[in-house]
């Protein structure tokens, strides 16, 4: 079943890599560091390592899927499951991205209430944020891609991160070995959320020219999250003890109070508000795949079904108060996305396999 959009809508096979790699790193990169180091200590690098061999592993079985289909992941679930069943998993799909755009922009603002206004309302900048959405997704895929590339000027915070170096203490890297591979893979475990965004492949297919191609560039852009993993990591560790990191929230954020400039007092500021840049792309993505999904699920104008989508959004944002909630919905969409790398797509994988083999034996 080949399903590929019209030339003028799609991008080249190149752009895959900064689409993924804005996907990835998304804000949750700056919490990454809590929770693995609570379980592998200094060994915690090599749970990076493997967690990033996995995805490659899915990124390798999603382009099986989809080169031999030829189509998204929208009318993969309609071809494999039927009208009904299959279009009950696209809305599952719906709530996933939807529940993902709402936390991205709730973190956001939260990040900008403690560090910079404490007393900011959570609404006008909800319904600012979700404007400047509107106004990027109804501009269409390409447009989405292109402040992908625009939020790779983020990069530049974390190369002030070099300056931190007079304050790295390396006997914190030891000792190395210390911990069980139990400890190290459930650490791993802990890495799945950071890493989530390869999953954008299934809906983006089509839109990109000679697909096929463009897997070297997903492998690409996941080996630089590897490194971008395991820089944070060994930053963090050389900057702190295990101990302190364990208690921190935000540690990537944290350490932007090691960098000092003659002209910029508080440097961890412009991180904090740096965060824009890598939340607008995810949550552009999000609402751009909702409101397509919806669009061929109940056969409506994207644009006509964007609106409602950003209301309840916006609704779900105002819904989520604090910290603790933020949390809690951080767990839950860090399971999903777990069981969607780890169980979902390999099932499809094997779904796949079978049914081309029943094919040929018929």
């Amino acid at each position: 079943m080949k399903s590929m959009e019209h030339p003028r809508f799609t991008i080249s096979p190149f752009l895959v890599f900064v689409l993924i790699l804005t996907m990835q790193f998304g804000p949750e990169y700056i919490a990454m560091s809590n929770k693995p180091i609570q379980l592998a200590g200094t060994d915690t690098w090599i749970s990076v390592i493997l967690c990033g061999i996995s995805f490659h592993i899915v990124i390798w079985m999603m382009y099986r899927i989809l080169n031999r289909n030829e189509t998204d992941l929208i009318h993969i679930h309609q071809q494999f499951f039927g009208k009904w069943a299959g279009g009950g998993l696209n809305f599952i799909f719906i709530v996933y991205f939807l529940l993902t755009a709402s936390y991205q922009i709730r973190l956001f603002i939260e990040i900008i209430q403690v560090w910079l206004f404490p007393d900011l309302e959570t609404w006008p900048l909800a319904l600012a944020l979700l404007l400047l959405v509107y106004y990027i997704v109804a501009g269409g895929f390409r447009v989405i891609v292109g402040i992908c590339m625009f939020s790779l000027l983020r990069n530049l915070t974390l190369i002030t991160l070099i300056f931190t170096a007079d304050y790295f203490h390396f006997n914190n890297l030891s000792p190395i070995m210390d911990h069980s591979l139990n400890d190290i893979i459930r650490a791993s475990k802990e890495f799945t959320f950071p890493y989530l965004g390869v999953e954008t492949l299934f809906f983006c297919y089509t839109f990109i020219k000679t697909p096929k191609k463009s897997q070297k560039w997903a492998h690409l852009a996941n080996f630089v999250m590897i490194l971008y993993c395991l820089m944070g990591i060994f930053i963090s560790l050389l900057l702190f003890k295990s101990e302190q990191l364990s208690n921190e929230i935000w540690a990537q954020l944290t350490k932007y109070k090691f960098v000092h400039f003659p002209f910029i007092d508080r440097f961890e500021f412009i991180g904090a508000v740096s965060q824009i840049l890598w939340v607008i792309p995810i949550i552009c993505f999000c609402l751009w795949a909702s409101s397509r999904m919806f669009k061929f699920l109940f056969n409506v104008k994207q644009l006509t079904v964007l609106p409602i989508l950003l209301i309840l959004v916006f609704t779900a944002v105002c819904l989520i108060p604090g910290r603790s909630l933020v949390e809690a919905v951080q767990i839950m969409l860090s399971k999903i996305g777990f069981y969607i790398i780890y169980a979902y797509i390999p099932f499809l994988f094997i779904l796949d396999i079978v049914r081309l083999k029943v094919r040929r034996t018929v």
